[in-house]
Formats: structure tokens, C-alpha cells, sequence
């Protein structure tokens, strides 16, 4: 495997650089004055000098000796002024857009996907373009630290209209949303202005407009104002300049690039190009260096790596002995053993309310038949949900509206919980139009509000899927139903190091009024998701909607209240050791260990040790197998995944961080999928001057354990039978956090009916 990472050498592990004590106006004064041939980068209390081609400047402060390694911070803000300065030197005609990460797009009009549709007179004024990333990272490569370029690839739009332009067109810029932008002092040329998202246009008077942004009305030039560069923005003004015919048509090419675009293999070479672009002239490594004597190549060619860790497929468990077991398969394990949970779950005959559309009852009953009695000639759903899952019976109470809008949905479900026992689930039909819908104004979740005010889970189905349904749909549909009735089809291996284990995720979501910039953030929500080592889900809970500066308190409380229950259901005993591995999708500074510290001296019967653990794949970090020259998909000569590692392939990165390859070439659904990253693993410890004396007991740093567990939790959705790409921990809470979000907005909607009835059960599936 290779990893889009190219090595640094530095040619001295120590360096002379010119200091001075900072403050902010000297800072500014220097970089006023000789910004030209020098950089000059704060780092803590002094201002760091380097000159590229400048006069020496002896006079200022005194010389400072650093190691490339001991100081690395500084090494790395040098690395990045150096290289800079070099790329303008050799590419003046570039500007770039970022400092850093650095990007800058490629001014080759083969890189423009639509450069050759487009009229003369838009070329280089609106494209869709390749957009080349550097960020510098520090890995350890058998055990020694190294600096290197990670190159990323993106695809990006360019408008380069100006709302003034656009205006003396007679294009309508009432309620369009702009964007400012402002070429910071002494970059002109240097890089590309400066841009902020500031609201929505209200009037426009002469060459000046007004904008609705979160500080009120506020004018601008509207020389200075340029539309959001979205999909949506660009094609409504190319419907308006050349004909919505030929916008769609555009818009359309871009969609067919994508298999080219997204190819791994194709990224990878034209990774490797940009390499010998940036470091390699006229066959030699390129030496950058300045004046003072720090100097450093880089390789043309990504780092070589190897499997750190030997991931293992977990094996699936389907009863409490540990008996019942595959190792390979947990659809064959259901189908042969029937669920973890059989003999203890409670619902054995469900009442399920179904509602669909009068004129689609036959295929309705149809699909509800075939959903509970299976398949007889199917590989896979022969069984169906009633025998697959064992129950005694399923019963379905059919309800039919007249039209697909909120109110009939609304009075039939109203209507059968008062006349009927209340149903433990619900089964609606929906036209996929509603996916057009506002979310405001969208009955899709109008109707999972009012059944979850109830306390009904329910699964939704598009009037298509009722109509075109095959094996595959009812396979997963049974089996995330089974999940929102609360039942556990299955569970992993747990571990005997400790007497329990808890995996905890945590998320949250800003309560935001929009994106623009000074949007105040000054609410949060809170949720928590608890699942035992075994990977049983335990309960779900909401941390209610607080200021920011009590969400802390808030989550403390949740906590506590959550450990109390859980110790009092699984009996705990007093001297337990408990290990809590909190998997959160992003750290908050210090904030998390205060409160989890603060949990453990509240609860001192317990030895507890904990984990905060960060999941993600907002990263730049890639991985390329060139031997996997890719798989061709099921009944088709189309291949897919070339250059995509296998799942499950890693790099440990350093002693706290690791990045796993959670989707292989087989994984992917088509070629035009885009490529999988790896998933970033990163045990989290205080930052800063953080006095963490008291925590260093109480804290698990084993990197190894914890990516193996994050990797068998990814088998734990219960959305599908296969794998995914964050452990069931993330997942439910991203699932909760999005759909909170999207209800909010719901009248007379109350989150809080959620710790309640459905604290146990997967309703968000």
C-alpha cells in the first residue's frame, strides 16, 4: 500500500532562526516592511524570522537554535512559509486560494470539465475545476518522526462574476445568497481574496446593494459581492445566460465525469503528477531553502506502508451461551439460529398499523404479505420476518388515505391509536416526492413526529420500492424493523479484561439560525448512545436543549443518570472495574475530560477507567493499492475499486492515532461511488497547559484494542447486513442528531418523548 504522503528531508536535524519577543503591532510592523523576501510566524511569545531573499535583518532580536524535532511547531510553520514562497517564485502566474492548507487550482483547461461546453464568453468565468490541496503532517515511520506533503485532488466551481457584472446583465439578484469578498492588505496578487458568506440580498440601489445578514442590514459594492457558488446558484444564472436547456445539458456533463473523476486509479496518477510538478525540476529534487541555511527536499514518490494492526472480521453471536455462532455472516447466522434476543423478547405477536394510498392497496398488501411470509424461491428472505425473527405472529392493521398529504396521514394515525390497541410499530407508505419537500414542510417528518408522540417507531417505505421490491429491500427493512421494536439480532464477542465495558457515543448539533457569517451558536443539543462491549444497544438518551455554557452541566447529569440506571440494571457490584470508551465525532479542547473526571468522583464505587476516542473521515490522509486492479460488479463486465485497498487494511500514523479502510473495492457500491477514505482513529488526551496529573490513572491508551473494537462495531447498524463506515455508536447518534435537527421545526414536536418509551429501542433507524 501507499499512502498520499511525501516525505520531508531536512538536511540538518538543527537549525539557526532569528527571534524576536512578539507583540502585535511589531508583528505587523515587520511584515509590513519586508513581507517581500521575508516570513515572520508567531509561535507562543516570540516572532520567528525567516529570510528567503532579503537583507540580512541582524539588527532584530537574536539568533535561537532549534531542533527540527523538539520544536516541531516551528519547523513545520518554517517548512510552510519556505515552500510558499518557492511555489510563487517558480509559478508567479498562479494565485493561490489558501495559505493552508495550500490550494490552488490547476490552469490547465483540460482540468476544466466544462471549459469545451461552455461559450466563449463564460470560458474562465464560470468552471468546474481541479483543485490541488497540500497540508503538512508529521507521521512516525518506524518509529521516527517524519515531516511530509499529504496531496489531496478536489473538484471545485469557479464564478468569477461579479454581482456588479451580473446586475448590468439584468440577472435578478433578489434573495440571492452572496458572498463578500476583500483582498487582505499587502496579498494582492500574493492570494485570492478573501471570502465570507454574508446573507441575502434585499435591494439594490445604483452600484450598491443591501444585504440581510446577522447583524442586521448592512450595504456593500456589489463589485465586491459574488454569488454562493453552488450547484443550484450557477445553474439558475446559466438557465438565465444561455437557456435552461443548455444549463441542464452542463450540468449533466459533470455528472458524467464522475466514474473518471472518482477513479482511484486515476487519482493516484494524477497525484503522483502534481509530485514531480511541485518537487522535481528538470529530473532532481527541487531544494527549497532561505537564506539562513534551512533546507529540505521532498519525494517525488508516496510513502511505502504496511498493515499495522491485524483487523479482524468479529464473529456474530445469536444466543446468550455463546453457542450459536458464525463467523463470517450474520444474515446466514439469523436465518439458521433466529435472534440473539428470542427467548427474552417480549413481543411476540406485533401490532403493526400500515397505512398506504387507496389506489395502491393491491401492491401494498402485496409487498406487507411478502415482507411477513418470505419468499419461497428467494436466497435470502425465504423465511421472511415472521419466522426469520420468531415470531408467533404479525399482524397488520391496514388504513388507507385518499390523499398523499399531511392531514390524511395525521387523521389515520390518530384514528387507530384510539381505536386500537397502540401498535408497537408502523409501516407508511410514501411517494418519493416528499424528498422535494422543505423540511419545514415536509410530511415525511410531520408523520415520524406524530407517531414517535406516541411512542411508535416506524419504517417508511416509497410508493416505487412497493411497486419494485425485491429480496434485498425486504431482507434489510425486516431487519431494521426488528431493531426498532427494540430487539437485538445479534451481538460480539465481549472482552474479559474488565468487569463491564460501556462504549458511549456523543453527539451534538448547534442550534444555528443559519450559515451566515456571525450566525450566533449559543445552543446546543446534546446526545448520548450507550451499547455494552458485546455490542448490545442499551439506551439512547437527549440531552435537552441548553445555552452553551451549561451543555457541560447537562451532559454530566445525563451521564450520571444514565451509569446509575445501567449499574442498577446489569447489577453491578461495588469495586467494579468499569472502562468507559466514549466515541465523540469531535473534541471540544478540554472541556469532555473535566466532565467525564467529574463523573468519576461521583460515582466512587467504581474503579472506572475511560477513553475519549475521535472518528472521522474529514481528513486528508489516503490510502492506494496498486496491486487491486478491481472487481467487476455482480451481473455486469463494469469494474470498480481499482487502487482501493481491502477493507480492514490500516496505518498506525503515531502512538494515539491510526487510519483504517472501513469500505474495500468489494464494499463499493458502483465505479462512480466516490472513493472511500479511511476512517481517522485518534485517542484524545488533554491539550495545552491542561493539569492532567490526577487523569493520567484513570486513562486507556490502547490504540490496538480500540480500532479492533471501533472495526467490529461497524458491523452493528442494523440498517443493513452489511459492513459500514463508522462504528453503530457514531452512527446512532450522527442518525439522531440529523433527524432531531430536521424535526425541530415540527409544530407541538417535544424531543423529550424520546427518553421515555423509545429510550431502548432504535427508532432512528
Amino acid at each position: 500500500m501507499q499512502l498520499n504522503f511525501f516525505p520531508i528531508n531536512i538536511v540538518a536535524e538543527e537549525f539557526q532562526i532569528r527571534t524576536v519577543s512578539y507583540t502585535e503591532d511589531l508583528l505587523r510592523e515587520l511584515r509590513d516592511e519586508y513581507n517581500s523576501s521575508h516570513s515572520f510566524f508567531r509561535n507562543g511569545d516570540e516572532i520567528f524570522i525567516s529570510n528567503k531573499d532579503g537583507d540580512d535583518l541582524s539588527s532584530i532580536g537574536s539568533l535561537q537554535q532549534v531542533n527540527i524535532n523538539e520544536q516541531s511547531q516551528v519547523t513545520s510553520s518554517l517548512i510552510k512559509h519556505i515552500f510558499f514562497r518557492t511555489f510563487k517564485e517558480r509559478f508567479s502566474n498562479y494565485i493561490p486560494v489558501d495559505f493552508y492548507p495550500f490550494r490552488f487550482f490547476s490552469a490547465k483547461t483540460k482540468d476544466d470539465l466544462l471549459y469545451n461546453a461552455l461559450p466563449d464568453h463564460l470560458k474562465n468565468k464560470i468552471a468546474y475545476k481541479k483543485l490541488i490541496e497540500l497540508q503538512l503532517r508529521i507521521i512516525e515511520v518506524n518509529g521516527e518522526k517524519k515531516f511530509g506533503f499529504l496531496i489531496n485532488i478536489k473538484r471545485n466551481w469557479i464564478f468569477n462574476k461579479s454581482c456588479l457584472e451580473l446586475h448590468q446583465e439584468g440577472y435578478n439578484l433578489m434573495g440571492a445568497e452572496v458572498l463578500h469578498t476583500e483582498t487582505l492588505p499587502g496579498l494582492i496578487d500574493v492570494l485570492a481574496p478573501n471570502e465570507e458568506f454574508v446573507g441575502i440580498i434585499s435591494s439594490i440601489s445604483g452600484t450598491m446593494a443591501m444585504v440581510e445578514t446577522n447583524e442586521g442590514l448592512k450595504e456593500f459594492l456589489l463589485a465586491e459581492l459574488f454569488i454562493k457558488k453552488s450547484k443550484f446558484n450557477i445553474g439558475n444564472y446559466l438557465s438565465f445566460a444561455i437557456s435552461e436547456q443548455k444549463s441542464e445539458e452542463l450540468l449533466r456533463i459533470i455528472e458524467s465525469k464522475r466514474s473518471e473523476v472518482y477513479n482511484t486509479k486515476n487519482l493516484y496518477e494524477e497525484i503522483i503528477r502534481i509530485s514531480n510538478h511541485l518537487f522535481v525540476e528538470a529530473g532532481n529534487s527541487i531544494m527549497f531553502h532561505n537564506k539562513d541555511g534551512f533546507r529540505f527536499t521532498v519525494a517525488d514518490k508516496p510513502l511505502s506502508v504496511y498493515n499495522s494492526i491485524d483487523l479482524k472480521t468479529p464473529t456474530f453471536i445469536f444466543d446468550p451461551s455463546g453457542t450459536k455462532i458464525n463467523s463470517s455472516n450474520p444474515d446466514k447466522g439469523l436465518s439458521d439460529y433466529g435472534p440473539y434476543d428470542t427467548l427474552t423478547f417480549d413481543i411476540k405477536n406485533p401490532n403493526i398499523l400500515c397505512i398506504c394510498h387507496r389506489n395502491n392497496r393491491g401492491n401494498f398488501t402485496r409487498f406487507l404479505s411478502d415482507l411477513k411470509e418470505g419468499i419461497p424461491a428467494s436466497k435470502f428472505f425465504k423465511k421472511g420476518l415472521k419466522r426469520k425473527y420468531d415470531f408467533q405472529d404479525v399482524t397488520f392493521k391496514i388504513k388507507e388515505i385518499q390523499e398523499y398529504n399531511t392531514e390524511a396521514y395525521i387523521n389515520a394515525i390518530s384514528s387507530f391509536v384510539e381505536e386500537e390497541n397502540k401498535p408497537q410499530l408502523a409501516i407508511i407508505e410514501i411517494p418519493i416526492a416528499f424528498r422535494n419537500h422543505s423540511d419545514l414542510l415536509n410530511p415525511y417528518y410531520r408523520i415520524k413526529a406524530k407517531l414517535l408522540s406516541f411512542e411508535i417507531p416506524v419504517q417508511f417505505i416509497t410508493s416505487e420500492k412497493v411497486t419494485m421490491y425485491n429480496e434485498y429491500i425486504l431482507n434489510s427493512l425486516a431487519l431494521q424493523m426488528y431493531a426498532k421494536l427494540g430487539g437485538t439480532p445479534w451481538v460480539l464477542p465481549s472482552q474479559r479484561s474488565v468487569d463491564r465495558e460501556i462504549i458511549i457515543g456523543i453527539g451534538h448539533s448547534w442550534l444555528r439560525k443559519n450559515q451566515y457569517t456571525g450566525a450566533e451558536q449559543n445552543r446546543v443539543v446534546g446526545i448520548t448512545t450507550f451499547m455494552s462491549g458485546d455490542g448490545q444497544y442499551l439506551l439512547g438518551d437527549k440531552v435537552k436543549d441548553v445555552a452553551f455554557e451549561n451543555y457541560f452541566d447537562e451532559l454530566l447529569k445525563s451521564l450520571k443518570q444514565s451509569i446509575i440506571r445501567l449499574s442498577s440494571d446489569q447489577g453491578w457490584v461495588n469495586g467494579n472495574t468499569v472502562r468507559l470508551i466514549f466515541h465523540i465525532f469531535k473534541p471540544i479542547k478540554n472541556t469532555e475530560f473535566d466532565v467525564v473526571s467529574q463523573l468519576v468522583r461521583d460515582i466512587p464505587q467504581y474503579n472506572i477507567k475511560f477513553a475519549f476516542v475521535t472518528i472521522g473521515n474529514a481528513h486528508p490522509h489516503i490510502l492506494f493499492d496498486k496491486n487491486q486492479l478491481g472487481v467487476t460488479k455482480y451481473g455486469s463486465s463494469e469494474i470498480k475499486g481499482q487502487y482501493v485497498p481491502a477493507r480492514g487494511c490500516n496505518v498506525i500514523l503515531d502512538e494515539r492515532t491510526c487510519i483504517v479502510q472501513m469500505l474495500g473495492a468489494n464494499e463499493l457500491k458502483t465505479s462512480k461511488q466516490a472513493m472511500s477514505r479511511p476512517v481517522l482513529i485518534t485517542i484524545r488526551v488533554p491539550q495545552g497547559s491542561y493539569n492532567s496529573d490526577d487523569l493520567n490513572n484513570l486513562l486507556f491508551y490502547d490504540l490496538s484494542y480500540i480500532t479492533q473494537q471501533i472495526f467490529s462495531f461497524t458491523y452493528l447498524s442494523w440498517r443493513s447486513f452489511l459492513p459500514g463506515e463508522e462504528p453503530a455508536t457514531m452512527k446512532y447518534s450522527n442518525l439522531i442528531s440529523k433527524l432531531l435537527g430536521k424535526m425541530r421545526s415540527v409544530p407541538n414536536w417535544d424531543a423529550d418523548t424520546l427518553n421515555y418509551g423509545l429510550k431502548r429501542k432504535k427508532w432512528f433507524l
